[in-house]
């Protein structure tokens, strides 16, 4: 009998190989969202819990509780016009985009993440110095920043110190 010794680097990928957790395709729900994936939670429950997050339009990172659900902790990103969600709770995940109904309708197209009214005469950020009379919390710059929310420049507006 042939022994072959197997390198102690080989054993550990295999073994970390054998736990991770792929995404499961869980395809297209009715309504917004779309591209559903589910680590650890069945493809009709993520389907549901997506449909769910779209039509209340979650625009920001934040914790989510729906009827009959544990809360989770969704991460949105703003993507090309779309919503990227990532909704995490222990080992659970659910991934989905979306886009919102209302693109471009009541919204100032050149910021994500949150509805600025177009046409205001200024925003500040809440906690802040400014004197308004508009707020907002964190929200993205994509377009053109003529609130000067962006003082650092790097996209982000409003962020949490």
């Amino acid at each position: 009998m042939k022994f072959r010794i197997v390198p102690a680097a080989a054993v550990c990928a295999l073994l970390l190989a054998a736990r991770a957790d792929a995404y499961v395709d869980c395809g297209n729900p009715r309504g917004p969202a779309e591209n559903v994936t589910a680590t650890k939670v069945r493809c009709g429950d993520a389907r549901s819990f997506a449909r769910k997050v779209a039509d209340r339009e979650i625009t920001r990172s934040r914790r989510i509780t729906l009827s009959r659900w544990r809360s989770y902790y969704a991460k949105v990103r703003h993507v090309r016009g779309k919503y990227d969600v990532r909704a995490t709770r222990a080992g659970k995940v659910i991934r989905f985009q979306y886009r919102p109904r209302g693109s471009g309708g009541g919204c100032d197209p050149n910021y994500a993440g949150a509805c600025l009214k177009p046409g205001v005469s200024d925003y500040d950020c809440d906690g802040g110095s400014g004197d308004g009379p508009y707020y907002t919390g964190y929200v993205e710059v994509v377009g053109d920043d003529h609130y000067d929310l962006d003082r650092d420049g790097d996209g982000v507006a409003c962020e949490p110190y």
